[in-house]
């Protein structure tokens, strides 16, 4: 039977056998080449800190009181966002592939994937280890956009997992003039310095926002986009801006608040916030219908195929199957040794 690497319990990853499905119509079933998923936001939901006792109606976008018990995550779990791989079997109706094609797109860390037809995409000369980016790539788009950033701004990333770097990297390629990194782990600042920010702090050793507002002569930076999803570092973010300038909090914030003072610079400075879309679910982005979500996909391939959109080292480690569940153990005992893992078949 065909494997997979699947999430069965808190902290807890496991290799499992799987049975094929059939394929119904305008479903292909590809032969996966290389896989990746993303542990920040999983880690983060293992203990159901940020919906405990609540369930959130999607009628009236808003939490209510749950009389269930809470359950905590149960397994086992998809732990993949995006694949690569070939086309190997097409169900009824499909008309954009035929076995042999070599897709990218949404897909599990397993042995074979049953995709929609519409949501993959045609590989070509795009570097495999650059196309599972399009799942974190997607989020730090809608950072950029939705926060505004523009030709000439400074900017500050708080929080260098792979949305954070490739935040850095899509900044730099927007044209600002200053952009600065944040982030406690060396190996992701290199990153940054590496792809276009000019002074990455470390936030345990250094005032972060009063770094930003040093090295820009006092003011502060136009927009601090914040995705390490830990309070003390949205704080930072609030810290970080000058008057009137704009927040991203696109991190995933666990429990209450601690450590965020709205009485001070959030009050006295007159910031803006933005959550950008593809954080959370269920709405569309601010700039919809102009923009929607196959569009902002297909613009990130694009992007990719054409050379302008790279992120070079930015999957590491990548690993066979069996070694999966090693991967999940160096997240939380090694960390600098993870930016975005990959499992290669």
């Amino acid at each position: 039977m065909p494997r997979r690497l699947a999430i069965t319990g808190p902290y807890q990853v496991e290799i499992l056998d799987y049975a094929e499905p059939l394929l119904e119509a305008h479903q292909v079933r590809v032969k996966t080449e290389l896989a990746s998923g993303k542990h920040g936001t999983t880690f983060a939901m293992f203990d159901g800190r940020a919906f405990r006792g609540q369930t959130f109606d999607q009628e009236m976008r808003l939490f209510l009181p749950d009389d269930a018990p809470p359950t905590g995550r149960q397994g086992p779990h998809n732990s993949g966002t995006s694949g690569v791989g070939v086309v190997v079997e097409v169900g009824p109706d499909v008309t954009r592939w035929r076995a042999g094609d070599r897709v990218l797109g949404h897909m599990d860390i397993r042995e074979t994937n049953v995709c929609r037809e519409d949501r993959l995409w045609e590989l070509g000369d795009i570097d495999p280890e650059l196309a599972l980016c399009i799942e974190p790539a997607y989020v730090s788009f809608h950072c950029i956009r939705e926060s505004n950033v523009r030709y000439g701004d400074s900017v500050l990333v708080i929080g260098l997992g792979a949305l954070g770097l490739l935040a850095v990297r899509m900044a730099a390629q927007s044209g600002v003039d200053r952009l600065f990194a944040a982030d406690p782990l060396p190996s992701r600042r290199r990153w940054a310095l590496a792809n276009g920010a000019e002074a990455a702090f470390d936030p345990t050793e250094v005032d972060v926002g009063l770094e930003a507002h040093r090295l820009t002569g006092g003011p502060g930076v136009d927009v601090a986009i914040e995705l390490s999803g830990a309070y003390p570092a949205l704080n930072a973010a609030l810290r970080s801006v000058r008057v009137g300038g704009a927040v991203c909090s696109a991190g995933f914030y666990q429990g209450e608040a601690h450590g965020v003072w709205l009485g001070r610079e959030w009050h006295h400075n007159r910031l803006t916030m933005v959550v950008p879309h593809g954080c959370g679910w269920g709405h569309p982005p601010r700039d919809y219908p102009l923009w929607d979500e196959r569009r902002a996909e297909d613009a990130i391939v694009s992007l990719m195929r054409q050379g302008k959109l790279t992120a070079p080292g930015l999957i590491t480690p990548v690993v066979p199957l069996d070694e999966g569940p090693e991967v999940f153990r160096m997240i939380r005992e090694e960390p600098d040794r993870v930016i975005k893992y990959a499992v290669r078949f």
